[in-house]
């Protein structure tokens, strides 16, 4: 990973660091991190404070894809652990490249006759590795740092098949439906909807009451979400009222 990319993850934890905290988690001289802050204040992710730099407040870039791995992992343990029950022999299923949707890749090894398609790299070497499931890839370009692959030839391959389940995650939910903070990521997670019997959103506590930029659905066209703590009462009246299923 580069240093530019392991700040960005880190920003991403603490919001704000200074110099000196930045340089003892990355062994790196302080003109060096300085020419990587300002290259990053360049793109709109950070900003530069005296002594320091501070993540952009609701910025819409991905985190790398070690970064996501690393984080709420027993909530997304759990979460799938709940999620598994969906799923039977010979279902068809489109996952979703996310952290959390991943987590059921285990469980599925455990089926029988089950077919995947996804736009995750990890996911499908995962996947890769069963005798029991048949495994598509998507084309399209490659999303740095996030080990997705996305753009019009994805979405259009997704297009072309349909599936039993669609099981995906985004970046916000709130009482207005589910976002990402990529279109193109809203793009193909729409594709996977659109084309999938049922669609189970995969969602941990740390994304709930978050809005991003692009709206990917209302709660009125997923048939389940699954998350790993109880939502405001308000959120809840806003996913029961429009006929979800609320799981946790």
């Amino acid at each position: 990973m580069q240093r530019s990319e392991k700040i960005l993850d880190l920003l991403a934890i603490h919001r704000t660091m200074s110099i000196h905290q930045l340089k003892e988690e990355l062994f790196c001289s302080t003109s060096s991190l300085r020419r990587d802050l300002i290259d990053l204040e360049a793109t709109g992710s950070i900003r530069r404070i005296r002594g320091g730099a501070t993540l952009v407040s609701g910025t819409n870039f991905d985190y790398s894809s070690q970064f996501r791995n690393n984080l709420q992992v027993k909530e997304k343990e759990h979460i799938s652990d709940i999620a598994r029950d969906f799923v039977t022999n010979g279902m068809s299923l489109f996952l979703d490249s996310s952290s959390t949707v991943i987590k059921l890749c285990p469980y599925l090894d455990q089926l029988r006759n089950i077919t995947v398609a996804t736009n995750g790299l990890h996911t499908s070497l995962l996947l890769g590795n069963s005798t029991h499931i048949n495994t598509f890839i998507t084309g399209g370009q490659l999303l740095n740092r996030s080990a997705t692959l996305l753009g019009e030839e994805a979405t259009d391959w997704i297009a072309h098949m349909k599936a039993d389940l669609a099981f995906i995650s985004c970046r916000g939910v709130d009482a207005d439906g589910i976002y990402d903070a990529d279109i193109r990521q809203a793009k193909i997670k729409q594709a996977m909807l659109m084309n999938a019997k049922k669609t189970i959103l995969l969602v941990d506590n740390t994304k709930i009451g978050t809005h991003f930029f692009h709206r990917i659905c209302t709660f009125s066209q997923l048939h389940a979400i699954v998350t790993d703590q109880e939502p405001s009462e308000t959120l809840k009246q806003a996913i029961e009222n429009q006929g979800c299923l609320l799981l946790y």
